[in-house]
């Protein structure tokens, strides 16, 4: 497989297998409604469909563990319009593991040369938190303009899950650039380039994560919810962006 496709591929997986993730957790928590729920599945199903049709390059137990990935989240989003609970949890439970494991195991198939499998497997792992949890959090902030009295838990939780995966990929991050700086350049080879594009990716987020986590209350509410969504788009869009630069740093020859 290309470089660039399997970065590409990699950080669509993270993306699909983590917002997968958040769903369920959220799902089975019980406390978000069922119009999220069928969004968010709907945006994972994208993810894993996405990855899929990027998988073709690999070895087939790795192209036939995606598509039993996407067959899983297409059978749990398909319950989320009807169907048990006891099912749709169980399915998506399924659905969540396999995907985990299609992380592990696209992580051994193609590791970081300078970190190995068992290192990229846990950014990799961190990564898809990072990228649900946000991306979830961000989704679910607009459901409390229509739905007043809903908790305010489900979001602290999914921002705290956002803030501890980031913390875990900035650590190492700033490892990966204080060891092998070299390595770890994606444009001009200047150390203030290299070290404030790695922050604005890595720290930064965190900070803005604990600011929306901050506003995460369940009264007053009003202004405070708004704010905590509108900074959840900035840390949506920088873990996506540091999903992409991370994994064509990671996954080059």
């Amino acid at each position: 497989m290309h470089p660039l496709i399997a970065a590409l591929y990699a950080a669509t997986l993270q993306f699909g297998v983590g917002s997968l993730l958040a769903t369920a957790l959220s799902d089975w928590r019980a406390e978000v409604t069922a119009g999220f729920l069928r969004l968010a599945a709907l945006i994972a199903l994208c993810g894993v469909g996405l990855a899929y049709l990027l998988v073709g390059g690999a070895q087939s137990v790795e192209r036939g563990w995606a598509l039993a990935v996407l067959v899983l989240t297409l059978v749990y989003a398909a319950l989320q319009f009807g169907g048990r609970r006891t099912a749709r949890l169980a399915v998506g439970g399924l659905a969540a593991l396999v995907g985990a494991a299609g992380l592990l195991l696209a992580a051994w198939a193609r590791p970081s040369p300078l970190l190995g499998p068992g290192w990229t497997a846990l950014t990799a792992v961190a990564s898809a938190f990072a990228l649900g949890a946000s991306t979830m959090a961000m989704v679910l902030g607009h459901w409390y303009l229509v739905t007043p009295r809903l908790s305010a838990r489900p979001l602290r939780r999914l921002c705290d899950l956002a803030i501890v995966s980031l913390l875990i990929l900035s650590g190492v991050g700033i490892w990966y650039v204080t060891v092998h700086p070299a390595a770890a350049t994606v444009g001009p080879d200047d150390p203030l380039f290299r070290w404030s594009g790695l922050l604005a990716i890595t720290l930064f987020p965190v900070g803005v994560a604990v600011a929306a986590r901050v506003c995460c209350r369940d009264w007053p509410r009003g202004r405070a919810i708004q704010a905590a969504t509108g900074l959840l788009y900035i840390v949506a869009a920088l873990a996506l962006a540091g999903a992409l630069a991370g994994n064509m740093v990671l996954l080059r020859e």
